[in-house]
C-alpha cells in the first residue's frame, strides 16, 4: 500500500476530485480527514470510504473561515495524533453563483470570495498544518491548481488564483524542504465534476467541445487526478518538490 497509516487532511472532499482522492488514498492506506461544508456530500464520502474497507473521519467546515481550519486540524491531531498528509484541493471554478464575466464585469464581491476560498484557505491550512509536520520530521502538502495557472484560458478572476497558488507552492517548497515537508501541486484540464457540470446550464457543448483540444482526447475523469495525487503525496515522489504535474492531455504542449 503506497501511503499505509498516513494521515491525510482532504478539503473538498464531499464531491469530484475530493472525493475521488478520499477513496484512493484510503484504498491505499491512508487514515483520510474529509472536509467539506455539505453536510449530506460530506457524510455520504465517509460512508463509502468505510464501504471501501478504508479508515477516516469527517469535518465539516467551511474553508473560508479561519476558526474551521484550525478546528479541522486539531481534529485530525487529537483523532490520529499526526498530519502526513495535505490535499487542498477545495476550491470554486467556472461555477455559479460567481461570474467570470471580462474584469471590467466581475463583481468585486465574487474576485473577493474566490480568492478567499482559492487562496486564502490554502493559507490557513498550511499555517496550522506545518508546525504539526515540521514537529513530526515532515510531511507533504499538494495543492489542486489548474491549467489556467499554465495558459491563457480567459477567466481572470479564478486564473489569478491559480497562478498566486503557482508561485505559493514553489515559495513554500523553498521555505519548508529543511524541514523535510514537500510541497507540490497538481493542475487539472476540464474534469468531471459536479462543479464543471453547472456549466452545461449555459454550454450543453462544453464537455463536447474540450474532448478534442488535446492531443490525448477525451474528458478527464475525478480518479485520474485522484491517481495524480496519490503519486505526489506517496514516498515515490520522494524527491519532487515545488512541482506543477499537469494532467492534461497535453493540452498545455499543443
Amino acid at each position: 500500500m503506497r501511503v499505509k497509516d498516513k494521515v491525510a487532511i482532504i478539503t473538498g472532499a464531499g464531491g469530484g476530485i475530493g472525493r475521488a482522492s478520499a477513496l484512493r488514498f484510503a484504498r491505499e492506506g491512508a487514515r483520510v480527514v474529509i472536509h467539506g461544508r455539505r453536510e449530506e456530500n460530506t457524510r455520504e464520502t465517509w460512508r463509502m470510504v468505510q464501504e471501501a474497507g478504508g479508515e477516516g473521519i469527517y469535518v465539516l467546515g467551511d474553508v473560508q473561515k479561519e476558526e474551521d481550519i484550525r478546528r479541522l486540524v486539531d481534529t485530525a491531531i487529537e483523532t490520529y495524533g499526526r498530519i502526513d498528509i495535505l490535499f487542498n484541493n477545495a476550491g470554486v471554478g467556472y461555477s455559479s453563483p460567481y461570474k467570470f464575466s471580462p474584469v471590467p464585469d466581475v463583481p468585486t464581491e465574487d474576485w473577493n470570495s474566490v480568492f478567499n476560498i482559492n487562496i486564502r484557505s490554502i493559507f490557513f491550512t498550511c499555517k496550522y498544518t506545518i508546525p504539526h509536520m515540521i514537529q513530526q520530521g515532515g510531511g507533504v502538502i499538494l495543492n489542486c491548481c489548474s491549467i489556467n495557472g499554465v495558459v491563457g484560458c480567459g477567466a481572470e478572476t479564478y486564473s489569478a488564483t491559480k497562478g498566486a497558488m503557482l508561485a505559493f507552492t514553489r515559495a513554500m517548497a523553498v521555505e519548508n524542504g529543511k524541514y523535510g515537508i514537500r510541497v507540490n501541486c497538481v493542475s487539472p484540464s476540464t474534469t468531471r465534476t459536479p462543479m464543471v457540470d453547472e456549466l452545461l446550464d449555459h454550454d450543453a457543448e462544453f464537455y463536447h467541445k474540450w474532448e478534442t483540444v488535446a492531443p490525448i482526447q477525451g474528458i478527464i475523469e475525478p480518479e485520474d487526478i485522484a491517481n495524480a495525487a496519490l503519486f505526489m503525496a506517496s514516498d515515490e515522489a520522494r524527491f519532487i518538490t515545488g512541482q506543477n504535474l499537469v494532467v492534461d492531455g497535453g493540452f498545455t504542449i499543443s
